[in-house]
């Protein structure tokens, strides 16, 4: 029962949360693929910025967070009305992730000024475009909750 129930609550609300559900695999996708091969970053040059701040460990131990994170708050969302704080939890999910994909594009742009490759800088930093436009939703759906509250 409460599996047909969190089913038909993610139907519901994916149509307007579907870039968060995409950025919740990416971020997931990250984790997966640091986790697997801890050279990552020894591999790209536009990654030489990323390991000064962190290991591919730290890197992926983050993504896992993060992404468990929002994954549990798209689940809740919509739900469970008497839980009203999924909008929060998205918001904060979405903060985090923009953090993080702002300082991968931070190191990338610093890479790519040292001879790394400019794609990334336009790759992660629609990440982080899009994180916004995620972090506004959330915020825009808190503040529908306060006013139905």
């Amino acid at each position: 029962m409460i599996i047909l129930r969190m089913r038909d609550g993610i139907i519901a609300h994916f149509p307007s949360r579907v870039s968060e559900w995409i950025m919740t695999a990416a971020i997931l996708g990250w984790y997966g693929v640091l986790s697997a091969d801890p050279g990552t970053f020894e591999t790209s040059r536009s990654f030489t910025v990323l390991a000064y701040y962190g290991s591919e460990k730290a890197w992926a131990m983050l993504c896992l967070l993060v992404g468990l994170v929002r994954l549990a708050a798209l689940v809740v969302n919509g739900t469970f009305r008497s839980f009203r704080y999924s909008p929060h939890m998205r918001g904060f999910a979405s903060i985090v992730a923009c953090i993080f994909w702002g300082q991968i594009t931070l190191g990338v742009i610093i890479a790519w000024t040292m001879g790394g490759a400019g794609t990334g800088v336009v790759a992660y930093g629609t990440f982080m475009i899009i994180e916004m436009w995620n972090l506004f939703r959330a915020w825009a759906d808190v503040g529908a909750t306060r006013k139905a509250g």
